[in-house]
């Protein structure tokens, strides 16, 4: 029988810090706290009292996954940066898991997730048959009637009520599918880098069209 991998998930993409560990497919322990803008401050301390929550120490993790973004973007830089010098410094993968494809993960309906923005927009992206479509910048009064029933995310009360689209719920925190979407990342995609949705470029080409 192989070992169950233990994976932590980091996402300081909002202002809260959120963090979760993994053991195969339990959730050991998921901490989320509003932070404000105190990311560097408090991002390892929270991380030091989930391993000690779960009575684990550092060399017990597998695999770490971090939030990319879309989202603040110092919070997400120092995310990035502390995950990438935990795995140089424990020798394991790091990856760099979307937050839109945290909050859609395990769903099973075609779906459109919404994601917060800067000056009341938001970014929203197509998900269907488990695949993501391109990530525009939008707001409510400028966002056409989608060909699809559904909608996730950061607004989706706001922008189900608009486009009379049916709220779906996440099935688990975004740190917590972080570390589980992090457990079957190929590992040419360690270490993880920032999405700059400016540049539309992240990691392989495909990104846009990943699958789990």
């Amino acid at each position: 029988m192989q070992p169950k991998l233990i994976s932590l998930g980091l996402d300081t993409s909002t202002s809260h810090c959120e963090i979760s560990i993994v053991s195969g497919a339990d959730t050991l322990i998921e901490i989320n706290e509003n932070i404000g803008k105190k990311h560097a401050e408090t991002l390892m301390i929270l991380t030091q009292r989930a391993l000690d929550t779960a009575q684990l120490d550092w060399t017990d993790l597998n695999v770490i996954g971090v939030g990319v973004g879309p989202g603040n973007f110092t919070g997400i830089r120092i995310s990035v940066a502390a995950v990438r010098g935990l795995s140089f410094a424990l020798n394991i993968p790091a990856f760099g898991i979307k937050r839109y494809e945290a909050i859609c993960y395990q769903q099973k309906e075609d779906l459109l997730c919404s994601i917060n923005a800067p000056n009341g927009n938001f970014y929203i992206v197509r998900y269907s048959n488990g695949a993501f479509g391109s990530c525009s910048l939008t707001n409510l009064d400028t966002l056409a009637v989608p060909n699809c029933e559904n909608i996730i995310g950061d607004h989706s009360e706001k922008i189900s009520k608009k486009l009379n689209l049916k709220e779906e719920k996440q099935i688990y925190w975004p740190a917590t599918s972080i570390a589980k979407i992090a457990q079957g990342m190929p590992i040419e995609r360690s270490p993880p880098k920032p999405f700059y949705l400016s540049t539309g470029i992240y990691g392989a080409s495909d990104d846009f069209n990943s699958k789990y």
